[in-house]
Formats: structure tokens, C-alpha cells, sequence
């Protein structure tokens, strides 16, 4: 029999020592992952509601050890390659793997939950919507140009009736991205329960591809009734358009189409009853070995987090501008007209810091995102407000010979044996200082010795 996850009033040996390894790392992820993952917010506090919900486990199933050994492979690898991401999901599918081991065998909808949750989700939601961002901004403006005229596109932001219109990380669509994911991870368990079918991973990742898709359709609609209807950012009706769009455009068509791959495709659940009785102290070994690369991993990962803290390391001068190195990765240029970060990337599978993350952090919002040519280089460019506060930033990747703005370039670059890339970050006060500080910067290719 299948059953949805629940604790027991009156625990068994088995369910004992599967809460204790539970709680070991739980302990270990909060000291070693408290400053990675975001536990504040949205998608995590969904996440935390969702995995009992979408979790379901067939009990009498006990010896598979496929993720004990995800979870051994993301071990190792977190201590060869301290990135607290590989950490996360070796933690994660420890987890997972003692519920297998002493409860029984759980479906792959709690995989795409804990991915979901994870920064490395909401870190690609940011980064790697600017591009959509720009590119629904583009559509949106030459459908409205096709219906009535008189739109202006720059970047990010629509000009209509000389009111301007940004698509922001802000933005609810593009911000309830991952949200809507988990939603649609939940619609399925909520269907495959009522209908006692189940898909396969093709047919959950199908849904969520098709979610995926709806979500920028779904955006590139609000975009325009917004801009339509003439409605300014802070109307009422701003954030009710985001819901109405979601709503009529992702989760209606879903709730559809979930049913009707369940119905069609699904398949009742084969249940397998391994009699042959459990070595519970093998299997309690076989998770200490687990545990213990784990706690290693985490321990190289605190050790390199606070060495990373230390600005030990001595600065190459660079004319112009008064250095600080803030850490071993982030060094601090600064003059009467600018403001430089830059930032080094230590691996093509590190994520870096992007000023979209670092400058929100700080209480800026980002607007008047563009792609620009600035010296014959592709650079982003943004304007940063905080209250009356307004600052004009640009940023791409270097690694002194090479330049780009595209994530995807500098990881391959980095892959196939290019130097180490950073994140250049100029601010100024002016668009037209923040122009002129670039084109000196690249034209002279000054920070070269930094990089």
C-alpha cells in the first residue's frame, strides 16, 4: 500500500534511527549552509510545505540505495570542489536515501522540490531571466506597435503615453517562476492521489517544461495589459494583473493538462514487498561512512568560506583608482567618479556574483536594464534606485583577454582551458560617467593586472 508521508505516534527501531539521522543533518546544514540557503524565502517555505505533500512512500522496500549513491557522489565531489551547491544536494539526497533505507521507497516528485528550493534555482531565476526579460520586453513592444503604435522599447522598459513600464526581477510572473513550479509539482501529487496513477519522470518534467513555457507567456500578456491599460506600478491593479495572468494563463491550463496525462499516460503503482530481513547495523554503517563524508565536506567548506573572509592577499596597484580587497575574491577600486567591483569566479561551475544579487542585497532595485556597445564591448547597463537614492551601474565578464556578457560563454570558456573569469562592476552617478568610465576601462584594458 502506498501512503503519503506522516510520523507515526509510536515510532518503530527503524523510524527511530531514521528521525536521529534526519536531525543529524539537519544540524549539519544549518551550521554549515546557513548563510546559502535562504531560508526566509518564498520558495524555501513552500518547498518545506510541499515535500510532504507531493512525498509518498511504499512501505516493505528497503535496500535500494540509489540515493545513497547520488548522495555519496555529491559527498566526494563537495570535497574535491568546495561549492556549498554539490553540499546542498548531498545532504538533500542523504535524506532521501535514509527514508528509503528505513522507511521505503519514495517517488522522484521530492527530487524536483528539493531542486527547486534550492539557491542555485533562484539564482538562475535571476540571472539568467535577463535575456527573457529583455526579449519579452521586445515582444511586447512590436505586438502593442502592431495594434495601436506609439510604443518606445529601451532595454527593459516600455514607453507608452510617457509613462515608463519596466520588466523587473520584481516583476510577480517572472519572480513566482520557481513558485509556480512547486505549484505545479503539487497539482501533479494532488491528481496522481486522486486518480491513483502515477507518471514517470518524462512526464513530470514535460508538465514543468510546459509550466515553464506558460509562465513567459503568461508574462508577456501582463506585460501588455499593463502597458494597454495604462496601470503604473504602484495601482492596486498592478499586482492583481500578475495573479489574473497567472491564473487564467499557467495554473488553469495546467490543472487541465496535469489530469489529462495522468488519466492517459499514468500507471497504477506496482508494489514490491522485499521479505528478506534488513541488516539494520550494516545499513546503520553504511550511513555513518555517508555521514562522515559529509561532515568533512562541510568542514572544507567552512575552513575555505572564512579564508575567502580573510583579505590576506596583496593588491597589483592600478592608476587612477585607491584599491581594497574586501576578500580573497572581491576587490574594491574607487575613485572621485566611480565605483569597481570585481569579482573572481573561481570554477566554470561556481556562481558568481552577480550585481543583479549584490546591489539588491544592498536595498537597490534594478531598472532600465539594456545591452549596450560600450568601446566596441557588449556591457549591461542599469539604472539602481534605493528611495531617492540613484546610482547607474554596468557590468560583463573578463579575464583580461576576453570579455562577455553571456553566462553560458565564459563557462565554456572556462571549461575548455581559458584563464579564470571575474564580474567587472563599474557605478557611477551619471549614465554618461558610467559610458565614459567603461570606454576607459576597456580601452585601455587597465584592470588587466587584477584579472
Amino acid at each position: 500500500m502506498i501512503q503519503a508521508l506522516s510520523l507515526p505516534v509510536k515510532m518503530a527501531k527503524p523510524q527511530r534511527m531514521a528521525l536521529g539521522l534526519y536531525l543529524v543533518y539537519a544540524v549539519i546544514m544549518l551550521l554549515s549552509l546557513r548563510t546559502y540557503v535562504l531560508w526566509q524565502s518564498v520558495n524555501v517555505v513552500l518547498g518545506l510545505l510541499a515535500l510532504p505533500l507531493v512525498t509518498t512512500i511504499q512501505p516493505g522496500n528497503n535496500k535500494n540505495i540509489r540515493y545513497g549513491s547520488v548522495a555519496a557522489l555529491f559527498a566526494i565531489l563537495a570535497v574535491l570542489l568546495p561549492v556549498k551547491t554539490l553540499l546542498y544536494f548531498s545532504i538533500a539526497f542523504a535524506c532521501f536515501f535514509v527514508t528509503e533505507n528505513f522507511l521505503g521507497k519514495i517517488n522522484l516528485l521530492p527530487v524536483g522540490v528539493v531542486c527547486l528550493m534550492s539557491p542555485v534555482s533562484q539564482f538562475t531565476a535571476n540571472v539568467f531571466s535577463v535575456p527573457i526579460r529583455l526579449q519579452l520586453t521586445k515582444w511586447a513592444g512590436a505586438i502593442m506597435n502592431l495594434a495601436q503604435g506609439g510604443i518606445t522599447v529601451k532595454g527593459n522598459m516600455i514607453i507608452s503615453n510617457n509613462n515608463e513600464f519596466s520588466v523587473d526581477p520584481a516583476c510577480m510572473g517572472l519572480n513566482m517562476m520557481v513558485i509556480s513550479l512547486l505549484l505545479q509539482l503539487i497539482i501533479i501529487a494532488m491528481y496522481q492521489r486522486k486518480h491513483k496513477l502515477y507518471v514517470g519522470g518524462w512526464q513530470v518534467a514535460g508538465l514543468l517544461t510546459v509550466s515553464f513555457v506558460l509562465n513567459v507567456v503568461s508574462n508577456l500578456f501582463r506585460i501588455i495589459c499593463l502597458v494597454w491599460f495604462n496601470i503604473l506600478p504602484d495601482a492596486p491593479l498592478h499586482e492583481l494583473a500578475g495573479i489574473f495572468c497567472l491564473l487564467l494563463y499557467v495554473i488553469i491550463p495546467m490543472v487541465w493538462l496535469t489530469q489529462l496525462v495522468i488519466k492517459h499516460k499514468g500507471r497504477p503503482e506496482v508494489v514490491t514487498t522485499d521479505k528478506t530481513p534488513v541488516l539494520w547495523n550494516s545499513v546503520f554503517l553504511i550511513h555513518v561512512a555517508l555521514y562522515l563524508i559529509i561532515c568533512l565536506a562541510a568542514y572544507r567548506g567552512v575552513l575555505i568560506e572564512k579564508s575567502m573572509a580573510e583579505p590576506a592577499a596583496a593588491i597589483e596597484t592600478v592608476d587612477g583608482y585607491k584599491a581594497e580587497r574586501v576578500t580573497t575574491e572581491i576587490v574594491k577600486l574607487e575613485n572621485s567618479r566611480s565605483l569597481v567591483y570585481l569579482k573572481y569566479i573561481p570554477g566554470f561551475f561556481s556562481a558568481d556574483h552577480h550585481p543583479m544579487i549584490c546591489w539588491n542585497g544592498s536595498g537597490y532595485i534594478f531598472t532600465k536594464v539594456q545591452l549596450e556597445v560600450v568601446g566596441g564591448q557588449q556591457v549591461y547597463t542599469a539604472l539602481l534606485q534605493n528611495g531617492k537614492d540613484q546610482l547607474y551601474t554596468g557590468w560583463w565578464y573578463d579575464n583580461g583577454t576576453e570579455r562577455t556578457v553571456e553566462q553560458l560563454s565564459w563557462r565554456h570558456k572556462m571549461l575548455t582551458g581559458s584563464r579564470a573569469f571575474s564580474v567587472v562592476n563599474v557605478t557611477t552617478g551619471s549614465k554618461q560617467q558610467l559610458i565614459n568610465e567603461i570606454e576607459g576601462i576597456i580601452r585601455s584594458n587597465r584592470l588587466k593586472p587584477l584579472l
